[in-house]
């Protein structure tokens, strides 16, 4: 086990105190001796981590080039370097002298003590710096691939490549699906040691300049924001590359072509002596255009391999000679690509002998897909074809609309579930989140076959491998599907638009719109930025009559253009501005979904409201709206989700002004999503938020502190975050309480949150309650005034309560008796807090045998309750099964954490508290702590494991008989 001892506030004062009047005298000097190196180490680890937390804060800055370090800094570090080199030597003089403590030189003693304490006690400028960036793990390979033979032999030679200072530039090269990209990321994992920084971007076909400099900038940790041409930001780089310490590896994954080097901003030539360059590609021949030093080819699984790699996809595990037999055949079928053989597998997992007799039937039958660049001998693109046709319907149709997206491009599951919600296949789904519901069903069934990869930005995004793209695009092009899709990904001269049905042009190179596209079948419209002219032309749409999904990114357009679009069910409009007043989109009658994300409009128009069919309105970004006519929101009678953030309109009516009113919201009876953010001192008398099924409404704040962590997750959240409103405006929540997952209430007037003192019917309030915050609620008293049983916390994990100045007690008994699930607790600054849960029914409670149960409970943070007591009174159980960490801080009045002894009880070892999984304690200023603290903290430190022990320096304020019991406890382990 081990233990460290911690010293705050003044080292001189309490040092003095060891050395000229030792609180025990039979404890002798080894105890002092280990308290006072105790102090002093503790006191220069912190000083030494001060250090290392503004080092981190400076270098990257120093070494990208971006930033200089003031001259206040550099005098702090040079004088901190000379403070821990004199500490040590001192310590180094108290271990020829630990037998005798009273030997110290009382000067040198007092001037290495205050030298401490000035350094750190500086005031200095906060310094903040970016989050650092994930280690090396942000490159996960596929737990399906095993480490093969064949794999471990081209791994050893990666490596040594890698470690061969002669060895420029590696290029990996193979056919797609081979497994280049996830050999090279188990590579990167080994060899993290031999680089100071690895960087990794995705070239692709079509290569994107800025979105390539943007993922190396990250890597790097470098900014790119003052730089705004691709040439500034090229030099930008090539500046962090040449100054780097030591050298950075780049890895280029998926090149197609030749590639310029200097316009990404990487050296070459005699500039390539800082950084290693390692590639992917399909083609030999690119490792030749980019002067690869070392070409390895990365070929098939052997037979052996691929039989291993199918048997542990498909979970078989019966030494059965049939199966085996149509396996092995199966694993033929699949050409040695591991991609292939994973997809197949998982669709047959568990399956039967016919069930793979069948497929291997139709793997033989499935006809050559002509993909280019692909060997019709080794066409392992029939197995991915073979694993579409056995996807349902829905899910076929999800699969070939996220071929739609760029090459690997994270595909957002709620943008696909937007264009889906426009297509004739989910017309017949009663809500948005039906659709939603199917999409993901969707997803996670292509997720199971492996044709669709995790994404580094959460569970709420996929990606697609290029490989599986590119059959999804086979597909789609050809129009040999139930669906009739006919799918274009570029424009190009006399080409015939007659059947084709989608268009995605979200990375394309075209440089120009045309002024009319006729394409009578078209029912999907994708357009990303342009490098050309922004402007679309009034009449581009004229000939679009049956579109039904339109995305438009970073675009000038007029309303006008857009009426033409009789039958557009679905409008996605991010970046774009409008020449008009947008009143022309009142005639898209049929228009159900409708996206303005950034969109740059003062006003909406009163036309609006005649959009009688729209269900989702998102008009998050939207930092300029200033104006929503009234009776406009109440018009959308079909409305189902209404989102804005606080980067959109604010200002709802309260007083009769021209704007939209919150009294409109309850004119909506399909809604079940809001979010919404408000700048109000207080809400219109009498109005009340509608029953909602996911909300996020902000007031006077913003709420990016509960849900941060969950930010994908947004449309299933209900979130309340209110700030600064009076007591009389809260009841327009009360609806809300009964649902309510995450709430935090920061300096609103009132005395408590709920008031079940009236006569009426309640409703149990809070229940789905997971977090609750309360800041700086100077007049809060009490949670709950009136009887308890209305409100339950049964799902409650954490609780704070921060600044609340008058807070008496937190829970009654019965409301404490639901706190199952809870985890966290902290309290801060909670000046008249004497109870955190109050013994007003504790006789009650505890003559039917019902103490409270705290058993999830792993963190208590306690600081600045100066009338607090004990933390727990008598009727709550002692167990803590789940305790990791005990904070104690300032509290002048504690005695004890539970209220287990009464005046005359006699203790005995039987009744100690039981804490199993308590890691950490830290005690401070906690003067009038009683003997049976010590008793249970000496029966929950261990023998063996790792308990750390804070305390600081307010042990000589106890008595001897405590001093001793600490003692013991220390001595249970070395220091």
């Amino acid at each position: 086990m081990e233990i460290l001892t911690g010293a705050a506030g003044s080292i001189v004062s309490e040092i003095v105190k060891y050395t000229a009047k030792p609180i025990v005298r039979h404890i002798g000097y080894s105890f002092c001796y280990k308290k006072i190196t105790g102090g002093l180490t503790e006191e220069k680890v912190r000083l030494e981590q001060r250090k290392q937390v503004i080092h981190d804060t400076i270098d990257p800055g120093i070494r990208n080039n971006t930033e200089v370090a003031n001259t206040a800094v550099r005098g702090w570090l040079i004088n901190v370097d000379q403070i821990i080199e004199e500490v040590q030597t001192l310590e180094n003089q108290i271990q020829v002298n630990k037998m005798c403590c009273k030997g110290w030189s009382t000067k040198k003693t007092t001037n290495a003590a205050k030298l401490l304490q000035e350094a750190a006690g500086w005031d200095l400028k906060p310094l903040i710096h970016r989050a650092p960036l994930p280690d090396i793990v942000i490159f996960s390979s596929n737990d399906d691939c095993e480490v093969f033979k064949s794999r471990k032999l081209i791994f050893e030679e990666l490596l040594e490549a890698l470690r061969d200072d002669n060895c420029k530039r590696i290029g990996l090269h193979g056919l797609g699906g081979v497994g280049k990209t996830t050999l090279v990321m188990d590579v990167c994992k080994k060899a993290k040691d031999l680089f100071s920084d690895i960087v990794k971007t995705t070239v692709s076909q079509t290569p994107d300049i800025r979105k390539i400099q943007d993922e190396i900038a990250e890597c790097l940790n470098l900014k790119l924001d003052e730089e705004k041409t691709e040439g500034g930001r090229a030099r930008r780089i090539w500046l962090r590359i040449k100054q780097a310490e030591k050298k950075i590896l780049i890895i280029l994954d998926d090149v197609w072509k030749d590639v310029k080097l200097g316009d990404i901003g990487i050296p070459s030539g005699e500039d390539q002596e800082k950084f290693k360059i390692l590639l992917t590609t399909r083609r030999e021949h690119v490792c030749d255009l980019l002067h690869c030093s070392k070409k390895i080819l990365l070929e098939f699984l052997s037979n052996e391999e691929s039989l291993a790699l199918i048997k542990k996809t498909a979970s078989i595990v019966d030494d059965y000679r049939a199966l085996n037999d149509v396996v092995l055949q199966v694993v033929e079928e699949c050409k040695g690509l591991p991609i292939a053989i994973v997809t197949v597998g998982k669709a047959l997992i568990r399956k039967s002998l016919t069930d793979w007799e069948v497929a291997l039937r139709d793997l033989k039958n499935s006809r050559y897909v002509e993909i280019c660049d692909v060997d019709e001998d080794n066409n392992a693109y029939v197995c991915l074809k073979w694993s579409y046709d056995h996807l349902n319907r829905k899910t076929k149709l999800c699969f070939l609309m996220c071929s739609l997206f760029p090459e690997d491009y994270d595909i957002s599951i709620e943008e696909l579930s937007r264009y889906a919600m426009g297509l004739e296949e989910y017309q017949d789904v009663n809500s948005l989140d039906e659709v939603r519901s199917q999409v993901h069903v969707a997803i996670n069934h292509m997720r199971e076959s492996a044709l669709l990869l995790e994404s580094d930005h959460g569970e709420e995004y996929v990606k697609m491998h290029d490989m599986v793209r590119d059959v999804a695009l086979w597909i789609a092009s050809k129009g040999e599907n139930e669906f009739k899709l006919i799918a274009y990904t570029h424009l190009a001269k006399n080409m015939n638009f007659e059947r084709v049905t989608t268009i995605s042009l979200m990375a394309s190179n075209t440089k120009q719109l045309p002024d009319k596209l006729v394409c009578p079948s078209l029912n999907i419209l994708l357009l990303g930025r342009i490098e050309g002219s922004k402007k679309i032309s009034n009449t581009f749409f004229e000939g679009l009559n049956c579109l039904k999904v339109l995305r438009l990114e970073d675009k000038i357009l007029s309303s006008h253009s857009l009426q033409f679009l009789t039958n557009l069910q679905s409008l996605h409009l991010k970046d774009c501005d409008f020449s008009d007043n947008l009143s022309s989109l009142g005639k898209l009658k049929r228009l159900e979904i409708l996206s303005f994300q950034g969109l740059g409009m003062v006003a909406l128009p009163n036309e609006f409201g005649e959009m009688e069919s729209l269900r989702l309105l998102d008009l998050r970004g939207c930092y300029k709206l200033k104006q929503i006519p009234q009776n406009v929101i109440q018009r959308l009678s079909r409305l189902e989700e209404l989102i804005m953030n606080e980067y959109s309109f604010k200002n709802w009516d309260v007083e009769g002004t021209s704007n939209a009113n919150l009294s409109e919201l309850n004119s909506l009876p399909y809604l079940v999503f809001l979010s919404l953010s408000l700048e109000l001192k207080y809400l219109p008398q009498g109005f009340v938020f509608p029953s909602l099924q996911r909300y996020h409404i902000c007031v006077n704040s913003s709420d990016h502190f509960f849900w941060e962590d969950n930010r994908t997750k947004c449309f299933d959240l209900r979130v309340l975050v209110i700030k600064e409103l009076n007591f009389f405006s809260m009841n327009a929540f009360k609806v809300l309480f009964r649902t309510v997952e995450y709430i935090q209430i920061e300096s609103c007037e009132m005395e408590c949150i709920v008031d079940t003192t009236s006569r009426g019917d309640h409703t149990v309030m809070f229940a789905n309650l997971i977090k609750l915050h309360l800041m700086y609620m100077s007049c809060l008293r009490t949670i709950c005034e009136g009887p308890n049983h209305y409100v339950i916390f049964s799902n409650l994990t954490d609780f704070v309560a921060d600044g609340c100045t008058r807070l008496v007690s937190l829970f009654s008994p019965s409301v404490a008796q639901s706190l199952k699930k809870l985890k966290n607790l902290r309290l801060v600054h909670c000046n008249e807090l004497k109870q955190i849960i109050s013994e007003d029914e504790g006789m009650i409670l505890e003559s039917h045998s019902q103490p409270i149960c705290l058993p999830e409970l792993q963190t208590i943070y306690v600081k600045y309750c100066p009338k607090l007591e004990y933390i727990f009174p008598l009727l709550v159980a002692r167990d803590l099964p789940q305790l990791e960490s005990l904070e104690l801080e300032d509290l002048p009045q504690l005695k004890q954490v539970f209220d287990h002894e009464k005046e005359g009880d006699v203790r005995d070892g039987n009744n100690a508290s039981v804490w199993p999984s308590l890691k950490e304690v830290k005690v401070e200023n906690c003067p009038k702590m009683k003997w049976s603290f010590f008793a249970d903290l000496e029966a929950n430190v261990p023998a063996h494991g790792k308990v750390i022990l804070y305390f600081f320096w307010f042990l000589h304020f106890l008595d001897k008989t405590y001093a001793s019991a600490v003692f013991e406890i220390l001595n249970k382990s070395e220091y």
